[in-house]
C-alpha cells in the first residue's frame, strides 16, 4: 500500500493538480489535509480524500476522515480542531479511538514523522506557504509504502524529487 499526504496549498490549484496527476497511479490513496481554498467538489479532489482546514469555509468538507481497508486505518485532520500547534495530544487521542495506524494532519506548514504510541503521525508539510527549518525547500508532500509492520516514509518537493535527507523507515510493532 502506498499513500500520498499533501496538504496547506493554499489556493495553489495548478501544484495540486500537476502532483495528483503524475501520482494517482501509483499511489493506493491520496489524503490531502485542508487549506486549500478551494470548493469542496473542485474536480482537481476527484478521488482524493479532503478534510476542511481553517481556511476552506466549504461546508461540504468533513472536519476529520476516517480511511479504513481491511488492512490500514489512517485517521486525517488538518489540526487545528485539535490544538496541533501546542500539542499533538488530541490528535493522538482521536487517532487512537479509531485504532488508527497512520496519523495525518496539516495546518503548522512544518513537516514531521515520527511514532506515537505505535502510531505513524505525519505532517507533509505545506505544499506551498513551508515554515520551519524546511522552508527553504519551497514545499513537501509525503509518500508512506506500507508492507506488514514497515512504514516507509519519502518527502518530495515541489518538481515531485524526492529529498535524500528526508527518507525514514519506521517498524511499528504488532
Amino acid at each position: 500500500m502506498k499513500y500520498l499526504f499533501i496538504s496547506d496549498a493554499h489556493g495553489d490549484r495548478a501544484i495540486l493538480q500537476k502532483i495528483f496527476q503524475a501520482n494517482k497511479e501509483a499511489v493506493t490513496q491520496i489524503f490531502y489535509n485542508g487549506d486549500s481554498e478551494l470548493p469542496a467538489d473542485d474536480s482537481v479532489f476527484d478521488g482524493v480524500i479532503t478534510v476542511a482546514g481553517n481556511m476552506d469555509f466549504d461546508r461540504k468538507y468533513e472536519s476529520s476522515n476516517h480511511y479504513r481497508t481491511s488492512d490500514q486505518s489512517i485517521f486525517q485532520a488538518h489540526g487545528h480542531l485539535f490544538g496541533v500547534n501546542y500539542s499533538l495530544t488530541k490528535l493522538i487521542l482521536a487517532a487512537k479511538a479509531v485504532d488508527a495506524q497512520i496519523v495525518t494532519f496539516g495546518h503548522t506548514h512544518q513537516l514531521g514523522v515520527e511514532v506515537v504510541d505505535n502510531m505513524l503521525v505525519i505532517n507533509p508539510g505545506s505544499i506551498s506557504q513551508p515554515r520551519g527549518q524546511y522552508a527553504y525547500l519551497g514545499g513537501t508532500y509525503a509518500i508512506v509504502t506500507v508492507n506488514g509492520l514497515i512504514y516507509d516514509v519519502q518527502y518530495y518537493d515541489r518538481q515531485m524529487t524526492a529529498i535524500p535527507d528526508l527518507h525514514f523507515t519506521f517498524n511499528l510493532t504488532a
